[in-house]
């Protein structure tokens, strides 16, 4: 897509939107007019940026007449939505699950999987089992309080499993099994050098405990052998072309682990063990697995092969990144060092703080649905999720004004006016809000020497002066918003995206929101009321 066109989306935004052209509103446009945009919206984002700040320095009449010169935008017919689920050759009886690690929140990225397990059982009418892979007790220590998030925030998405598994609980059943793999020769406990080992492998190489009797070697893996000294390997095909393939190992030893649910164990399941007996043991027929972990399938298939069962049907998807989120272990290191405040703070992607912003499941899911499950990495841009987000709220959402940092002024000749402002531009069961005004108001922009300003929803001023009550085409007014001068407005505090209180002074009407309530502050964007104080109101920002 040229410039051209995207200045039409940005001029035709500005123009329904009293002069103000909104970024999340301009993408969710592009992208549900040019669905091939989805892909590639990350690149464009700096030009659309751009051409938005050059619309906003219009005025609405330049506007206007610009929009005509390029043609007026024209909207092709709503066509209906198309179902991305994947068609399943044999879904009968289909049982699904979805594996995190519970070292944190999910976050967006983490819950496409989650989601897509969810959309797969509700078409076919499946099961869907939260499985915690929790068995990594040194790289990735689980939080205690994570499994209940996740259950929680899985539950704000509107999904509800059928069963909840916890690994770590499951070491009995994992013990069992590698014991029958030792009993049939296909597993054996290797207490080789590391890099040894892997030279070995590299050439296809046996190594002398390949052949050794495993049983006392297994027992001394609990009673015996030290951290780093032994691992139980599966045996594979040393001459499988894919070294990482060969020998893979199953079991290691954690001395003195982290676990917030089970201290005591030392000999822990790798992923590829644990994994593949739990999907077997809970009946899991299909599989959504990252592209990263394909190899998994050619470990895992020498378990089932050894044990004589079916392997589940197995699907792939690339990773969902997003631009800004930060990872889980880098954001343990923020809150670590306190330069963020938590799991749910504004400036993260986990789900906890998306809710917090005020983000709606329904975009959440939305926006999962139109990225769909492809093998390919998709790069996005949060700006994509607020303009799912905005076609939720919009139209039911609230009008106020909030001044940041405040100025007084005078208007000469103003009018004492009892005004009622609509609280939706189209929304009439939304109400009105009513003022009263005399000539004093609050500000925010910063006013110019003879150029002529609106105030909206009242009256033209120029330098300070009332002009005329009607909106008039040839003033060229700039339109901005204002609050009279009055004892009864409040105090605000926005908690912005990057992290930055802004404060100011809001319109008396917000003092009868609930928490979780969202508004709009006109030009300035939603945001969801947070916390009620004694003598303010603590907002936190969503988005344009």
């Amino acid at each position: 897509m040229n410039n051209f066109e995207i200045e039409r989306f940005v001029l035709d935004n500005a123009v329904r939107y009293e002069g103000k052209a909104e970024i999340g509103s301009v993408v969710g446009s592009l992208i549900a007019n040019h669905p091939e945009l989805k892909a590639k919206i990350k690149e464009l984002m700096p030009e659309i940026n751009k051409i938005v700040k050059q619309v906003n320095s219009m005025n609405i009449k330049q506007q206007e007449i610009k929009l005509k010169e390029l043609g007026e935008l024209v909207r092709p017919e709503k066509q209906e939505k198309t179902d991305k689920t994947p068609v399943l050759k044999d879904p009968k009886d289909l049982v699904v699950r979805f594996a995190p690690n519970p070292n944190g929140p999910i976050s967006l990225g983490h819950c496409r999987p989650g989601l897509w397990n969810w959309f797969l059982a509700k078409k076919y009418d499946g099961k869907y089992i939260l499985r915690f892979d929790d068995t990594d007790p040194k790289t990735k220590v689980p939080m205690k309080e994570a499994y209940d998030w996740f259950i929680e925030d899985l539950a704000w998405l509107g999904v509800k499993p059928d069963k909840v598994v916890i690994q770590s609980e499951r070491l009995e059943v994992y013990y069992k099994y590698a014991e029958e793999l030792i009993k049939l020769g296909k597993a054996y406990v290797c207490t080789c050098d590391v890099e040894v080992k892997k030279k070995l492998l590299q050439k296809g190489i046996k190594c002398d405990c390949y052949d050794a009797y495993q049983t006392e070697r297994w027992q001394k893996m609990f009673k015996g052998y030290k951290e780093g000294e032994a691992v139980l390997r599966i045996k594979t095909d040393l001459k499988n072309p894919n070294p990482a393939v060969r020998d893979w190992a199953a079991f290691k030893i954690v001395d003195n682990n982290q676990h917030p649910l089970n201290k005591k164990a030392r000999v822990w399941p790798l992923l590829n063990f644990a994994s593949a007996i739990d999907d077997h043991e809970f009946k899991v027929t299909h599989i959504i697995r990252g592209i990263d972990l394909s190899i998994s399938d050619d470990r895992q298939k020498y378990i089932y092969r050894y044990l004589g069962w079916k392997y589940p049907e197995t699907m792939y998807n690339g990773k969902l990144l997003v631009d800004g989120v930060k990872s889980t272990s880098m954001t343990k290191a923020l809150i670590a060092s306190g330069k963020i405040t938590g799991w749910d703070d504004p400036r993260l992607g986990t789900i906890r703080a998306l809710k917090r912003r005020g983000f709606q499941p329904e975009a959440i899911i939305n926006f999962i649905k139109s990225v769909g499950l492809t093998r390919n990495d998709t790069n996005v841009s949060m700006d994509a999720l607020a303009a799912f987000n905005k076609d939720i709220i919009d139209k039911t959402t609230k009008r106020y004004f909030l001044i940041i940092k405040p100025k007084k002024i005078k208007i000469k000749n103003a009018p004492i006016l009892d005004v009622q402002v609509p609280s939706h531009p189209d929304n009439k069961k939304l109400g009105v809000r009513e003022f009263k005004t005399t000539n004093e108001f609050y500000i925010q922009d910063k006013l110019e020497k003879g150029k002529a300003y609106r105030f909206m929803h009242l009256f033209n001023f120029i330098d300070k002066k009332y002009d005329s009550a009607e909106y008039k085409k040839e003033l060229e007014a700039k339109l901005i918003h204002w609050l009279p001068v009055s004892s009864n407005l409040v105090n605000v505090d926005v908690l912005m995206n990057n992290g930055k209180l802004v404060s100011g002074l809001a319109e008396h009407g917000v003092n009868s929101l609930k928490v979780n309530d969202i508004v709009q502050f006109e030009r300035f964007g939603f945001c969801r009321l947070d916390k009620k104080e004694k003598d303010k109101l603590l907002f936190v920002y969503c988005h344009d």
